[in-house]
């Protein structure tokens, strides 16, 4: 039985909310966030592991400083994006996620649906111990999941949180949450 490490990290703070941009790269603070991963403990023996980014600047940027500590080309992943919100107008996108979140998993828009489950059975495929840097609306979609929570929100991910997932034979085994912690959420 094969087993692999999936670490997730949450992208730093990004320089413009959510509903104000749709893909700003880091603020002065994401970038001195960003910075402090290389000296992470639990980030300290990634040679073999493979990089992986959403293709959003703001988790791009926070993958940066690691990357080139370990000599890492990093692989740009669609799945592994922010929640889909085509066609929301930015200044309805914070009531239009906090009305996702509280919906039941089953009565989710179709195309979230499937965000969701791409989300999922992407990181069943991956063959290699794997660090994905991402969001916090992809950690939730996982961990919901590996809980089996009605609703996709599990927890509040602090900026450059690890989450920590071993898959075996293609099944999720378990996980492990750095920081939880309720923060500002810059949607």
């Amino acid at each position: 039985m094969a087993s692999i490490e999936v670490i997730f990290i949450r992208h730093a703070e990004a320089s413009s909310s959510w509903g104000d941009h749709h893909d700003p790269g880091l603020s002065d603070t994401g970038i001195a966030q960003s910075k402090k991963l290389i000296n992470r403990p639990e980030l300290k023996q990634l040679d073999d592991y493979s990089f992986i980014s959403s293709p959003k600047l703001r988790a791009v940027e926070t993958a940066r400083p690691l990357a080139k500590k370990f000599k890492k080309e990093l692989i740009i992943e669609n799945i592994f994006t922010e929640i889909p919100s085509p066609n929301i107008e930015p200044e309805n996108k914070q009531e239009w996620l906090k009305n996702i979140l509280q919906m039941n998993k089953n009565d989710l828009p179709e195309n979230i649906a499937k965000w969701k489950d791409n989300i999922i059975s992407k990181t069943k495929a991956l063959s290699q111990d794997s660090v994905v840097f991402t969001h916090f609306m992809v950690i939730n979609a996982l961990l919901s999941e590996l809980n089996s929570k009605t609703k996709l929100l599990y927890f509040y991910p602090d900026y450059t949180s690890i989450v920590k997932i071993t898959i075996e034979d293609g099944e999720f085994i378990n996980f492990s949450i750095d920081k939880d912690k309720k923060t500002f959420i810059n949607l």
